[in-house]
């Protein structure tokens, strides 16, 4: 072949590959900027691309996360793989499709978005960086690619648990903190649950809330709050033994409410590891409930479903109805672990989908969202 026409066929494939990869990177930043990502990269060098194109899959940490106690597990492979089929010149689409999250919410939202970035009258600017916070929320829970993962929203102060392919197992109203007293936003795995737990009053509860009513009558105070005075090694104290003169601050005992249908935690408590001591569990005040503003906790999250978690985490039928009715004399605390421990996330997402599918825009009860902007 002819140097020249060796030189032409050069020419020809290199500006090909250019025209198709500089069409591509505009169809990908298109697509980034519709679900509310910003690629300021002028070319696609691979370590631009890469960084790109895992921002869509899996987002970043949301705003105000405090703790982050479970691993993520991002399929690192796959995007390498999408970056070469990107740079080749490859059908990369249909596996971008198969990274990003299958979750039936964060496609509706992602299609809503679409919609809202170019329709007149959504000229709300804060509400769509509420669907680009949201959609950014959901693309980091594609992070956490578990069997089972339990979703706490504050806003909405509603549950779900969702399995790997974003499908929900189960839907339940929950109470979380109130606002001088918030829930945290935060990632924590549950190993466990505990039956007829025992409630330890957390010693900020004891020192500001209790102490000031019990010491005006103790025996009597106790006896109906069911609670008892423990020791620092467990013993539980004779309340007639003890100097209620004492300051609260210096108060040596704490307190405990034995088990039972009057107990705080109810009948199930759900063990998760944080440095925050929140937990997630039953409660004796069920009514609670059906309130719209269930922002009412010391920060941990009362469960209205504790029965259908527990067995949706087990991967049995362990619990009855009737179980949460049971209130067996001086029953014990029995611990049970589950097969494995599953993730409990806990978002802030003031606009989110419904349990009917719809799009809401809830309270921002803590004022979080607007402190944040």
């Amino acid at each position: 072949m002819r140097p020249y026409l060796l030189l032409f066929v050069f020419i020809f494939t290199f500006v090909s590959a250019y025209a198709q990869t500089t069409g591509d990177w505009n169809r990908l930043r298109n697509y980034a900027y519709e679900i509310g990502i910003e690629i300021p990269c002028d070319q696609p060098d691979r370590t631009c691309l890469t960084r790109y194109v895992t921002e869509i899959v899996y987002g970043h940490s949301p705003r105000r996360i405090s703790y982050q106690g479970v691993a993520e597990r991002l399929d690192t492979a796959r995007i390498d793989r999408l970056t070469e089929q990107f740079l080749a010149g490859a059908d990369w689409c249909p596996l971008l499709d198969s990274l990003e999250s299958h979750d039936r919410a964060y496609q509706q939202l992602k299609a809503y978005c679409m919609r809202c970035l170019v329709d007149d009258y959504m000229a709300d600017s804060l509400t769509l960086e509420q669907v680009r916070e949201t959609l950014n929320t959901y693309r980091w829970l594609n992070r956490f690619d578990y069997a089972q993962r339990v979703i706490v929203n504050i806003p909405s102060a509603t549950l779900r648990l969702i399995d790997r392919r974003g499908s929900t197992q189960l839907w339940s109203r929950v109470i979380v903190g109130q606002p001088r007293t918030p829930t945290p936003v935060m990632t924590a795995m549950i190993p466990s649950l505990v039956m007829y737990p025992y409630w330890n009053v957390p010693r900020s509860i004891t020192v500001r809330e209790l102490l000031p009513k019990i010491r005006k009558n103790p025996t009597v105070l106790l006896e109906q709050l069911n609670m008892q005075v423990v020791s620092g090694s467990g013993r539980v104290i004779d309340p007639t033994t003890v100097d209620w003169t004492v300051p609260a601050t210096s108060f040596p005992y704490r307190l405990r409410q034995s088990t039972g249908c009057d107990n705080a935690l109810g009948l199930l408590k759900f063990n998760v590891a944080n440095p925050y001591d929140i937990y997630l569990h039953d409660t004796n005040a069920r009514g609670l409930f059906s309130r719209e503003n269930r922002f009412l906790s010391h920060g941990c999250i009362r469960v209205e479903k504790p029965a259908e978690l527990a067995n949706q985490l087990l991967g049995y039928s362990r619990f009855q109805a009737s179980y949460l009715a049971s209130c067996p004399a001086n029953a014990q605390p029995k611990p049970i672990n589950l097969p494995q421990a599953i993730p409990l996330l806990i978002t802030y997402n003031v606009l989110d989908i419904d349990e009917a599918g719809a799009i809401r825009v809830y309270p921002d009860a803590y004022n979080w969202w607007r402190i944040t902007l």
